[in-house]
């Protein structure tokens, strides 16, 4: 019986670590979150200059906004209560002032569900699906990944902290490209976020919907001012 439940425990970690690789088809790799507006102009121009915005992006605008999103979808989905999920979706996409910023976080999430039904087969989210197929909802990332997660009943608090420890390693990348840093230097970023990744990751377990919000205004700004860019390498 032990050895059942340890291969049980096994696959959950072995799909968590698949959906959340960057490899896997989603698009996440290219999204700068506006960060490439501040790459641009200098606002970022370091290695502590990215570790500092960074840290206040994972604490004033991802983990309020999308990390509640995932713990709440993740539970849904798990207990089986599905029909929160397109309120939780639009509460999300209506944190998402730029328009930029609300048409990558679509676009990442209408991908990972595309991907999931096609390896997959998409189990316990069909009718979210077919809503998002009919344009019914917008399937932001952060709900469909939490969803994904609560579905092969991984826990919210893991699942959390897998996608904050996902957008950050998908950031750290863009400015390797774009500032740039060297590997260690993006590594190092990447170490260093994880006390704020595991504070923030309990922190929200104890919010709900009610309490989502997004207080980066600043980077808010930054994504606006992105599609007029003149060139652009990421998608928001």
């Amino acid at each position: 019986m032990s050895s059942n439940f340890a291969a049980q425990d096994q696959e959950r970690q072995l799909f968590l670590l698949q959906i959340a690789n960057s490899s896997f088809p989603t698009g996440g790799f290219n999204h700068s979150y506006g960060f490439e507006t501040w790459f641009q102009s200098g606002t970022v121009h370091d290695a502590v200059s990215f570790r500092v915005a960074c840290r206040d992006w994972l604490r004033y605008g991802l983990a309020r906004s999308e990390g509640i999103a995932v713990a709440r979808a993740c539970e849904m989905a798990r207990f089986g209560d599905l029909d929160g999920l397109p309120a939780l979706d639009r509460k999300l996409g209506a944190l998402k002032l730029s328009r930029e910023a609300r048409a990558a976080s679509s676009m990442t999430g209408q991908a990972l569900l595309e991907a999931y039904a096609d390896i997959f087969g998409r189990p316990g989210l069909e009718d979210f699906a077919r809503r998002a197929e009919a344009g019914t909802v917008e399937a932001h990332h952060a709900v469909v990944f939490g969803a994904i997660c609560g579905a092969h009943d991984i826990g919210a608090p893991e699942a959390v902290l897998t996608f904050l420890q996902g957008a950050v390693t998908s950031l750290a990348g863009v400015a390797c490209r774009l500032i740039p840093l060297g590997q260690v230097e993006t590594q190092r970023a990447i170490t260093e976020s994880w006390p704020f990744i595991q504070a923030f990751s309990s922190e929200v377990m104890e919010f709900g919907i009610d309490d989502m919000n997004t207080a980066m205004l600043s980077l808010d700004v930054a994504a606006m001012q992105h599609e007029t860019l003149r060139t652009r390498l990421c998608i928001s």
